[in-house]
């Protein structure tokens, strides 16, 4: 049985065996939610009048829901406009529910805007400079972060979209999750020559897309849509709609594969969602895998590393999604979605419905 089915079914076990709603996956991230609430208020008390009225926002303002996965018309209080003090305490809440491998790929997303900036030339590299940068990044607080309210975050810029809800009682959300990386490899000249943020993303799905054979392929396989990296402009990427609808999941049903491929695909989810902690990591999985039989794959492209592909993962509640899709292959985005639960709605729709009962 491979790690990602038998911690799962662990996971599945202890939901059965523990009193109703309550499991150690839930505990640990509803626990992780009163923590995180308790490291950014502490956060938000150290801001001066300007930051908070860039930081902070009603929990019911529609900026929330705002999924920009350009680095346009940002809002929020930028991380140059902070402390050395104030960005080192809110690395520390995000270090609360983002795994080391989490962590390492943010700060790694963040760094990348420098050989980007030094690979343009002309205007392009002006702006980049001037306009881009580690540091321009921007943290949104809904809400009241206090362990009986409810509020959301939201940490973005280039490449980076992340979107946290917390409920009081509740698992703490984690989607809309988005990761790009551009370049895809350092090149040869930069001190980071052959770093890959994205790499196991792009290892393992296109290794999975390699074991198809001719039947399979047949299923699994879209047409290439080619896309540019300018406003997001990939046709093919379905996860960057904030208003993302229910989508019939297509392709090549998990079912249908052999038990190496299983192995495969499940170890690729698996790849998403360790970045987050252990005990979020953990909920997602139980929940994944009691809709296993549901999940399809889907692929465009030769299935070579380096080349232009794009995959997409998909159950009942989820979607998962690879785009590398522009002409020169060097500009990847990733997005996690939960179909229904994307900025706590499902937590939330409960939490509004026991508090009228």
């Amino acid at each position: 049985m491979t790690r990602w089915r038998s911690a799962a079914l662990a996971g599945l076990l202890v939901v059965c065996a523990a009193p109703a709603g309550a499991s150690e996956a839930d505990e640990g991230t509803t626990r992780l939610a009163r923590e995180l609430g308790t490291a950014i208020g502490a956060f938000a008390a150290t801001l001066d009048e300007d930051q908070r009225g860039a930081a902070l926002y009603d929990f019911d303002d529609d900026e929330r829901f705002d999924l920009r996965l350009a680095p346009l018309w940002l809002e929020g209080l930028r991380v140059s406009e902070m402390s050395d003090a104030q960005w080192h305490a809110l690395r520390g809440a995000f270090e609360q529910v983002l795994s080391p491998q989490g962590l390492r790929k943010m700060e790694a997303i963040r760094s990348l805007e420098h050989e980007l900036a030094e690979m343009e030339g002309g205007l392009v590299r002006f702006l980049r400079r001037r306009y881009g940068g580690a540091k321009r990044y921007f943290l949104a607080v809904f809400g009241d972060p206090a362990p009986d309210a409810v509020w959301g975050l939201r940490f973005d810029g280039h490449h980076l979209s992340l979107n946290w809800t917390a409920v009081p009682g509740a698992q703490l959300s984690v989607t809309p999750l988005f990761l790009g990386g551009q370049p895809r490899e350092v090149p040869a000249g930069f001190e980071r020559a052959g770093l890959r943020v994205l790499a196991a993303e792009e290892d393992q799905g296109l290794a999975l897309v390699r074991s198809l054979d001719a039947a399979q392929r047949a299923t699994a396989e879209l047409e290439l849509e080619a896309g540019s990296g300018l406003f997001m402009n990939r046709p093919m990427f379905v996860g960057a709609d904030p208003e993302l609808e229910a989508i019939v999941p297509e392709g090549l049903a998990r079912k249908a594969m052999s038990p190496e491929q299983q192995a495969a695909l499940d170890a690729l989810i698996d790849v998403y969602l360790d970045n987050f902690a252990p005990a979020i990591a953990a909920l997602h999985r139980a929940r994944i895998t009691a809709e296993a039989d549901a999940i399809h794959f889907l692929f465009a492209g030769s299935g070579m590393v380096g080349e232009p592909s794009y995959y997409r993962i998909q159950g009942r509640s989820f979607l998962i999604e690879f785009d590398n899709t522009n002409a020169r292959a060097d500009h990847i985005h990733v997005v996690w979605r939960e179909l229904s639960g994307d900025f706590g709605r499902d937590v939330l729709l409960e939490h509004r419905r026991a508090r009228h009962e």
